[in-house]
């Protein structure tokens, strides 16, 4: 005999919206998720060094430019009129860079530590490619501030 009850399909709840397994109920399951937070974690602090290292590039940039003006002074050189701000724009880049990176780093760090707790496999490329933009721009604007430099010292010689 056909019914209605026997024609409509039962959806599990649990199907849907799997829950996380109960942590302590095995310690598979308890060293899983620890491991999972420490991978985690150590994601995070990989990220936290890759921008102390974008601001540290930034600021040895700066002091660069300094040593390499005060060495010229002392040879003799003529320093041009005009001081170049290259370098200065440059590591003003690798300093926004740099806390723009902790940031969604730290976000990312939240964000995966709540789909762990929650069970979820939920994941986001948004860092890596922060870091391959960033990459990407530093490069170009490299490029783009030293042209009139170059032409300067190709027309010299």
């Amino acid at each position: 005999m056909n019914t209605l009850q026997d024609e409509t399909p039962v959806v599990e709840y649990d199907i849907l919206h799997p829950r996380p397994p109960h942590i302590m109920s095995d310690d598979r399951t308890l060293l899983a998720w620890q491991r999972s937070h420490m991978a985690n974690e150590r994601t995070f602090l990989s990220w936290s060094r890759t921008s102390l290292g974008l601001l540290a590039f930034g600021f040895v940039m700066e002091r660069f430019d300094i040593f390499m003006k005060h060495i010229l002074v002392l040879e003799g050189a003529d320093l041009m009129a005009a001081p170049s701000n290259t370098i200065v724009y440059l590591s003003f880049l690798a300093f926004v860079l740099a806390g723009v990176m902790i940031v969604i780093s730290g976000l990312r760090f939240l964000s995966a530590r709540r789909h762990i707790n929650l069970g979820e496999a939920k994941f986001s490329i948004l860092p890596e490619f922060l870091v391959i933009t960033s990459v990407v721009v530093v490069v170009l604007m490299t490029i783009m501030l030293s042209l009139p430099q170059l032409k300067r010292v190709i027309y010299t010689m």
